[in-house]
């Protein structure tokens, strides 16, 4: 298998020192389009094509990519060292879909045509749950800052993600329960969750999970997603439009609980506060 493997890398890589040969010696133009290294942090690559005017010049690049990814040129600068880059492949597989490569930046190592990989490799690491794409983007949750409004949920090109692959604190795809409303706790590139098991008894297991695609569980629409600090709740929380209903302690006597209605994902940072009940009990917060 490694030699077939040697062999076709060998015959791709032939077949682009030959075209670009062809185009040298060629005085007819035959264009092959290339992403073009700008050198410009904000527009980092342009798409071209090369005919035999222009190819002497850009053989020269070493950062230019031959041939453009069906994903499009990244929107970001990639980290290039000898002459080879770091990309996610995508495998099909649901429970594994991604393996993180390291590959030639010329050919991609017959990459380039792959519609579900990610060129460049996030720095938080591959995502551990398949990416949904729609027309070369995804939503992700880009980490804002801040205490309020700590993640942004916004739609990214796969390659290069508009800038976020160096972002270790965005969530990579967005949960479909929506981003957090609190800050995550990430160690390791992980977080804590409460995985919602459907049962009656034991209706949370609280798990560690990666952050970019949460190990498969940014599609679980009924997770909790950080755990809260005090635990995972221990009766099975009802969801309405991604929201729940908690009771709010309020250090009141005369009035010792709030009803209210919050993000599931996040809490709305109520996650740490220890007096609050969570989920509200169905009769009502306690007076």
């Amino acid at each position: 298998m490694k030699i077939h493997s040697k062999k076709i890398i060998k015959i791709l890589g032939f077949a682009l020192i030959l075209t670009m040969t062809i185009l040298t010696s060629c005085n007819t133009s035959t264009p092959v389009t290339a992403c073009h290294a700008t050198g410009d942090s904000e527009i980092p690559y342009e798409e071209i094509s090369i005919d035999s005017t222009n190819v002497k010049e850009h053989l020269g690049h070493p950062n230019d990519i031959y041939p453009v990814p069906v994903g499009g040129c990244p929107t970001n600068l990639l980290v290039v060292e000898n002459d080879k880059i770091t990309i996610c492949h995508s495998t099909g597989n649901e429970t594994n879909p991604y393996n993180e490569i390291t590959i030639s930046i010329n050919g991609l190592n017959g990459h380039g045509d792959h519609v579900g990989d990610i060129i460049p490799a996030p720095e938080g690491g591959c995502p551990t749950s398949p990416l949904v794409v729609v027309e070369n983007t995804i939503m992700i949750c880009h980490a804002t800052d801040n205490e309020t409004s700590p993640y942004e949920e916004i739609k990214v090109n796969t390659n290069g993600l508009d800038g976020h692959v160096t972002h270790e604190s965005d969530i990579i795809p967005a949960p479909v329960g929506g981003c957090p409303s609190s800050p995550l706790v990430i160690i390791d590139g992980k977080i804590t969750i409460c995985h919602i098991t459907s049962s009656e008894t034991n209706p949370y297991n609280e798990i560690t999970v990666s952050v970019n695609g949460l190990n498969g569980h940014v599609s679980h629409e009924g997770d909790i997603i950080p755990a809260p600090d005090d635990g995972c709740p221990n009766s099975p929380v009802k969801t309405i439009d991604d929201k729940i209903t908690i009771c709010h302690a309020t250090s009141s006597k005369k009035n010792p609980y709030n009803e209210i209605t919050i993000s599931v994902n996040g809490l709305n940072g109520h996650s740490k506060h220890a007096g609050d009940i969570i989920p509200a009990p169905v009769g009502g917060c306690p007076n």
